[in-house]
């Protein structure tokens, strides 16, 4: 969140442009709860906005809200001066200050989009909304993965990724039993899982505590994104829902989507580097795994344009 900006352009990660496309297409879904333009978004849009230009023109999201951690007059400034629509509120401060602030009413897509690794004040915000959101909300949120990975000989207590995270979240938030040799690969984006899902569900015990059965707010994942475009991210999120209404979530039908995943098989976005002339030609050709067009590109890449086609960025210089 705080200064990201200034390192990257958000509008240029096509990873992370094929993510957003994905969630307007899943919210939709949300119809079975409520008018879908009608819910709140909460976001952390950055100087760019890139998020809340797309669900307001896809969805028509109207109630928006962007957090920014920043503190100067003229940052705020330029922040409020980018907003690409007068209904975004900006909402300056520390994510762990500003979300006990918000009204819990309405149902509300919460898109928490760090720009830092695994920590306790990440926590603390899941933990907030899991206990205050309103039935039908979303909760997502994306971190960043550390770059180093473990060794199979790395596994000294007192070094390497095991003790960081301990550092990070607390000993007491860390799954028992983890090694160092965990971490490896995209090992930290399934132990981010595990533990984003333990603090969901700690949060909701505490929450339904004496509630009846059917006033139960149950929690059920319906993303595990992995990407990496510039850097590794891990997007983590899900629906929050009276227990008493099981079959209104059922009736959204998420698991119909292909790129949607209730468990710890996550959906890797990999957006390949294609000329306009390479992605009309693909496109003419879909579905491509049937009619594989005569192209010098390799069958990896066309593969990988066969899954995202239709959430693929389309960059280009211009005005606006």
């Amino acid at each position: 969140m705080p200064n990201s900006y200034k390192k990257i352009d958000y509008r240029l990660r096509p990873a992370k442009s094929i993510e957003r496309k994905m969630f307007a297409d899943s919210f939709r879904r949300l119809s079975a709860f409520a008018r879908v333009s009608s819910y709140r978004y909460v976001g952390f849009g950055s100087v760019y906005f890139s998020d809340f230009y797309l669900f307001h023109k896809l969805l028509g999201f109207e109630d928006m809200i962007s957090i920014e951690n920043a503190t100067h007059p003229m940052v705020q400034q330029r922040f409020e001066f980018n907003r690409p629509y007068s209904s975004i509120r900006m909402l300056f401060g520390k994510s762990t200050d500003v979300l006990p602030k918000l009204a819990w009413e309405p149902r509300t897509i919460y898109w928490l989009d760090y720009d830092t690794t695994l920590s306790s004040e990440i926590l603390d915000d899941i933990g907030m909304i899991s206990a205050k959101a309103a039935s039908g909300s979303v909760l997502i949120v994306s971190i960043c993965i550390p770059g180093v990975g473990a060794t199979e000989t790395d596994e000294e207590e007192s070094k390497g990724p095991l003790d960081s995270l301990r550092r990070s979240i607390g000993v007491e938030r860390v799954p028992s039993g983890l090694k160092n040799k965990d971490f490896a690969g995209w090992g930290t984006a399934e132990i981010y899982r595990q533990v984003v899902n333990n603090q969901i569900e700690e949060s909701l015990k505490n929450r339904n505590g004496i509630l009846t059965q059917s006033s139960k707010i149950a929690y059920e994942q319906i993303y595990n994104f992995r990407y990496a475009d510039g850097m590794r991210i891990m997007t983590l999120g899900g629906v929050l829902f009276d227990a008493g209404q099981s079959d209104v979530f059922d009736k959204c039908g998420f698991s119909t989507l292909d790129f949607t995943r209730s468990g710890s098989d996550a959906y890797l976005i990999e957006a390949p580097l294609l000329t306009f002339r390479e992605i009309r030609t693909l496109e003419r050709d879909l579905p491509v795994t049937t009619n594989r067009p005569n192209l010098p590109l390799s069958a990896s890449d066309i593969d990988k344009f066969g899954k995202v086609y239709r959430y693929f960025p389309m960059f280009a210089e211009g005005e606006f």
